[in-house]
């Protein structure tokens, strides 16, 4: 199938669930950045003077804060975006929380953080690195 039909197809569809993708990437974006650098404070390393393995168990923190802390969010995002239901997010996050219970919101984190889990934490050490080689060339540090 080519762009266009898949467009003529699902129209507007298409971009089911994109509020609650925004509303997950948030505080999942505040927990990759926040819980690297709380690991890197507690570790006593200060800003740009990390090693690259002092920044990958920085990220690994950041990444598993990350996740855990999107799931519940991601779960209505997919559930919404399987197309499979035509409820709202909100009444999915009500029924979930009736019928299945708090652990619903977490279904899945295992196998996320196996898959997504080292993808974001090799990306996010990478960064940070060149974020340093970057200040350093540029006369920052």
């Amino acid at each position: 199938r080519g762009v266009v039909q898949i467009f003529r197809e699902e129209g507007m569809s298409l971009y089911r669930g994109a509020g609650w993708t925004a509303a997950r990437n948030a505080p999942g974006s505040f927990s990759l950045f926040g819980g690297a650098a709380l690991s890197k404070q507690m570790m006593g390393i200060q800003d740009g003077e990390a090693t690259w393995t002092q920044d990958a168990i920085a990220s690994i923190a950041g990444a598993t804060a990350s996740i855990t802390v999107a799931a519940p969010l991601d779960v209505i995002k997919t559930r919404l975006q399987s197309g499979t239901s035509t409820e709202s997010g909100t009444t999915i996050l009500l029924n979930l929380a009736r019928t299945e219970g708090p652990g619903a919101f977490f279904r899945g984190l295992w196998p996320k953080l196996l898959v997504v889990g080292p993808k974001l934490v090799f990306s996010f050490t990478v960064a940070q690195q060149m974020i340093g080689v970057f200040e350093r060339q540029m006369g920052g540090r």
